[in-house]
C-alpha cells in the first residue's frame, strides 16, 4: 500500500530540452574561445548552431512538451510576491516546471543570448570579417552592434553566473536542480494533488512538431547565412 508520504516521479524535461540545456553553455565558451584565438570561419558556423537552437527553444515553447512551453513558466506578480514571502519556509510553493524567478530568469538567459547572437550577425571589424547581415544596414548601425556584441558578453557573463549562483542556493535549501535537467524527472509527494495532477499532460514525444521545429529552425539559419 502507497504511504502517505511516498513520492512519485514525473517526466518533466523532454530530452531535447535537456540537450539544449546542456550544449548552449559549452556552445557559449566554444564562441568565445574561437573569436578570442581569431576563428572566426569556425567562430560564424558555431553561430550558424546556436541560431538554429535558439529558434529550435522559441519554437518548441509553444509547440514543445508541456512543461517546455513558455506559459507553464511565466507567472504573475502575485505567484512572484507568494513565493518570495514564503521563500525560505516549509510552505513554499512547489512547482513541476521552473518556479516564478526561475521561469523569468530562463526567459532573461534566452533574451540575452538572442541579443548576443543578433548583434554578431551585423558586426564588422572593417577589414576581414562582416557578419552574415552586415550589408542589410547602415555603417552607422553596424557600428552599433559591433560595440554593443563585444561589451554585452560581459553583462552575459554576469547572468550565467547568476544563474549558477541560485542552482547552488537552490541545493543549499534542498532541493537539486542539476539531477532533474539530467533525468528530465522531478519527483511529487502524492499528497501535493495540484503536482500530481499535472502529470496527466504527460505525453509520448512528439515526433512531428519536433520535426516542424527542426525544419523551421534549419529554413532561418540557411536564410540568414546563406
Amino acid at each position: 500500500m502507497t504511504q502517505p508520504n511516498s513520492t512519485k516521479s514525473i517526466k518533466v524535461w523532454d530530452w531535447s530540452i535537456r540537450v539544449f540545456h546542456w550544449s548552449l553553455p559549452v556552445l557559449i565558451f566554444l564562441l568565445w574561445f574561437s573569436q578570442d584565438q581569431g576563428e572566426m570561419d569556425r567562430h560564424f558556423l558555431l553561430g550558424q548552431v546556436l541560431l538554429g537552437m535558439l529558434v529550435y527553444r522559441f519554437i518548441w515553447g509553444f509547440i514543445g512538451t508541456p512543461y517546455a512551453r513558455f506559459k507553464h513558466f511565466l507567472y504573475g506578480p502575485k505567484a512572484f510576491i507568494h513565493y518570495a514571502k514564503n521563500f525560505f519556509s516549509s510552505n513554499k510553493p512547489r512547482y513541476l516546471s521552473h518556479n516564478p524567478p526561475g521561469g523569468f530568469m530562463v526567459l532573461v538567459l534566452l533574451g540575452a543570448v538572442s541579443f548576443q547572437l543578433v548583434t554578431g550577425l551585423f558586426t564588422t571589424d572593417d577589414i576581414f570579417f562582416s557578419g552574415p547581415l552586415y550589408d542589410s544596414v547602415s555603417s552607422s548601425v553596424s557600428e552599433w552592434m559591433t560595440k554593443w556584441h563585444y561589451t554585452f558578453f560581459n553583462g552575459l557573463l554576469v547572468l550565467i553566473g547568476l544563474h549558477l549562483f541560485a542552482i547552488a542556493l537552490y541545493k543549499w535549501l534542498g532541493e537539486g536542480l542539476v539531477k532533474a535537467m539530467f533525468s528530465g524527472e522531478k519527483e511529487a509527494s502524492i499528497k501535493d494533488k495540484d503536482l500530481l495532477a499535472a502529470n496527466v499532460l504527460q505525453e509520448s514525444f512528439p515526433w512531428a512538431r519536433f520535426a516542424v521545429a527542426i525544419v523551421i529552425a534549419a529554413t532561418v539559419v540557411i536564410s540568414v547565412f546563406y
